[in-house]
């Protein structure tokens, strides 16, 4: 066995990311079938001769139990604080993020309620800003909650990174400054990528800084939402995600440089070493950089040794390190670090040294070299995106149609923009007074190459159908058949018969997934509830019809709305239903006037602050105790609003019903309101509902049981950040939260 660590690692990315996504039991299943695989192997002596397979066994039942062992002993200890209030005292271990209106700061939790917990990181949030230094103490009386919760993976990152708890805290926490002599190399590092972020904002434009800032060292606090929104849909988020792109730029300006100054070979490589290893550190360890740097280790080492550096064989060793920490599996940045990188070893490469022999490029001129080498960021981002797009799916329920040209136009220029913001970020050190000749030029050079990302990203990700939603089954499976198809072809390459079949069953596969994913999104309806506490969010769509009932009262309510307008394919709200006072109980419906194009509104007639709103002239704009209408797409939907308010929707025979509180007598409503499959009550479900039948009652954020107490009906409680969707799809529907579903 040549490659022992390609196994080792493939392996137990392969089982803990399975574990990881279904949880604590899958391990224990995963660990019995392997030990039994590995007894059986083991015992038979036929069997004894394949080796690869028994490490491949030992590798998943190392990686089960590293799971199982840091799952008990490490994260369920800090489940026990769980819905408490408590007084929290901790370190602060960076500088506090802003994000949705709100601070967050991390810190390593150290006492909770006066009582020593075994150390554990939490995230906690603050209404104001906060006066405090990496290493200070701060303490304050929070709402713990588990972090994460909006779905599997955002937990799994979050625990991926040690913070195993939420917390919200409503007044200022009580700051003790760090005096100690020596503070710790983690705060010293905190300070310093806080110190090169405020030096780019020095020199740059608020916007180019904050890109810069992430592009050289993924610091992404400092860029608005919409730009990072932008790049994501672009499908150029490796841009501002530290990891082997980076790393190779960096590296090969260092060994340049150490040659040209005729530095020793051997000092060469470990100097280049030393500083992969800082700049590991400056980005804070992160999964992606760690899985880089450990690959350029490796490589480095070869070339002191004089030996041939095996990629496959240090993918297989960075995975190992980092799966260390088995919730590393679950890092959507090592996910597609790793992914991604194996498509370059296993396919992208391979194919590039194919045509570069066959057209024998080293003997071309200029141009067709740098033709060719747009070719190859082509060949590489096909290859690259085949692989990552099962797991965009998975994760992300969408995949991008236009990361292959945005990646034309961003990495041939990457090299230019990551050297000039690092060497911004270091002249900006220097005395401007003094130094000014040289900074303010090379601070026009990288605020050019960072306006021109910036303005490629918008023009890109404003393309419609830039992205496709592909939020069931269908297309995941035939995203896993094409990557099959990669895969088999690596070992039947030189049958030029098999790629051609191979093509064309991929083609077919893809094409015929994609027509059924379409036609099942335009015959479904999809009712979301957005989680936003005590207020009420609720979208709902079929086809590309899009209705907004109210808005909420959380900064989230734009980007909910903004996914699910996306999952919808729709460009506008059609209709945007508000069922209270505008100014006092529809929370954000005034930036959604101002975010979103709105072609209805319908008020309650007793509305008088309506001009609150400030609702364009392109809104037709309706004040009704009751009316009723249809949309294209065949959603029936009935709008009451007099004693409280009530909003009916009827789809391919299902209906939802809600209700703005739980003291809502339905009797007064029209009797077709008077029945639904589903009911969404705002508040507390009391006796006033316990006739009516239905196949689910949602209640907004509380947590009470079912009041019916039939085994009939099934009760969902929405929480901070946890929503519930229903789905109607040819008189059938489910209803579910996260990735727990309810026939």
């Amino acid at each position: 066995m040549g490659r022992p660590f390609t196994v080792i690692g493939l392996s137990m990315f392969a089982s803990l990311f399975f574990i990881c996504a279904l949880g604590v039991t899958a391990a224990y299943v995963v660990l019995a079938v392997a030990v039994i695989a590995l007894i059986i192997f083991v015992s038979i002596k036929k069997l004894r001769r394949n080796v690869a397979i028994i490490v491949s066994l030992a590798a998943v039942i190392f990686a089960g139990g590293l799971y199982v062992g840091t799952y008990h002993f490490a994260y369920l200890p800090s489940e026990q604080y769980f819905g408490k209030e408590a007084s929290v005292s901790g370190t602060l271990k960076d500088y506090p993020d802003y994000e949705y209106h709100r601070y967050y700061a991390e810190i390593k939790v150290k006492t909770i309620g006066g009582n020593e917990v075994r150390p554990f990181v939490m995230r906690i949030s603050f209404p104001d800003y906060i006066e405090a230094q990496p290493g200070d103490t701060l303490t304050c009386k929070a709402v713990i909650s588990e972090s994460g919760t909006a779905s599997r993976f955002s937990k799994l990152n979050y625990l991926s990174k040690g913070v195993f708890a939420s917390a919200y805290c409503a007044d200022e926490p009580v700051v003790e400054e760090n005096t100690d002599a020596w503070k710790g190399l983690s705060v010293y590092l905190a300070q310093y990528r806080h110190f090169i972020c405020e030096n780019l904002r020095n020199v740059l434009p608020k916007s180019h800084a904050a890109l810069a800032s992430a592009v050289l060292i993924g610091e992404k606090s400092y860029i608005d939402s919409d730009t990072l929104t932008n790049i994501n849909n672009a499908g150029i988020s490796h841009i501002i995600c530290v990891s082997g792109l980076h790393l190779s730029i960096i590296a090969a300006a260092l060994l340049k440089l150490f040659t040209a100054l005729k530095v020793s070979r051997k000092l060469k490589y470990i100097s280049c070493a030393g500083f992969i290893i800082f700049f590991m550190a400056l980005c804070g360890f992160t999964s992606s950089v760690v899985r880089a740097g450990m690959m350029f280790l490796v490589y480095i080492a070869a070339e002191l040794m004089l030996a041939e550096p095996d990629s496959l064989n240090s993918l297989g060793l960075a995975a190992f390190v980092i799966l260390l920490n088995p919730f590393n599996a679950g890092n959507i940045g090592f996910i597609f670090s790793f992914s991604a990188t194996l498509a370059i070893i296993l396919c992208g490469s391979r194919v590039i040294d194919y045509l570069k022999e066959k057209w024998e490029i080293s003997e071309c001129s200029k141009v067709k070299k740098c033709l060719f080498s747009l070719l190859e960021i082509v060949i590489i981002s096909v290859f690259v995106n085949a692989f990552c797009m099962p797991f965009s799916i998975l994760i992300f329920q969408k995949f991008s149609l236009i990361s292959i040209i945005a990646n034309v136009f961003i990495l041939p220029f990457a090299s230019m923009l990551l050297i000039s913001c690092a060497l911004c970020a270091l002249f900006a050190m220097l005395p401007l007074s003094v130094f000014g000749f040289i900074i303010y030029p090379v601070a026009a050079f990288a605020s050019l190459m960072c306006a021109y990302t910036l303005k490629v990203v918008d023009i890109l990700a404003g393309i419609p159908f830039s992205n496709v939603y592909a939020g069931s089954a269908p297309l995941l499976c035939a995203c896993a058949c094409v990557l099959l198809l990669i895969v088999l072809l690596i070992f039947m390459r030189k049958n030029k018969k098999v790629y051609t079949a191979a093509g064309i069953v991929m083609a077919i596969v893809f094409a015929a997934s994609a027509a059924f994913q379409y036609y099942l999104n335009v015959s479904r309806m999809e009712v979301r509830i957005c989680s936003l506490k005590s207020n009420v969010c609720i979208t709902a769509h079929a086809g590309k019809d899009f209705v907004l009932i109210d808005a909420g009262n959380s900064p989230m309510v734009p980007s909910k709305i903004a996914e699910s307008m996306f999952r919808s394919a729709s460009e506008d709200i059609d209709y945007f239903l508000i069922c209270g006072s505008a100014k006092k109980h529809c929370g954000k419906a005034r930036q959604v006037f101002r975010d979103f194009d709105v072609r209805h509104c319908i008020l309650p007639q007793n509305a008088q602050d309506a001009q609150y709103l400030d609702i364009g002239e392109q809104t037709q704009t309706q004040t009704s105790a009751y009316t009723a209408f249809s949309t294209d797409s065949g959603m029936s939907v009935s709008y009451y609003a007099l004693k409280f308010a009530a909003v009916h929707i009827t789809y391919k025979e299902q209906s939802i019903l809600f209700v703005s509180t739980g003291d809502a007598d339905i009797s007064v409503l029209p009797e077709h309101m008077q029945q639904a499959n589903y009911l969404i009550v705002a508040g507390k479900v009391n006796s006033l509902f316990s006739n009516m039948q239905t196949n689910a009652i949602i209640e907004i954020d509380k947590e009470t049981k079912n009041p019916t107490d039939t085994t009939e009906s099934i009760l969902f409680s929405t929480s901070q950040s946890r929503d519930i969707t229903i789905t109607v799809s040819s008189a059938k529907s489910t209803i579910g939260r996260s990735n727990a579903w309810q026939q």
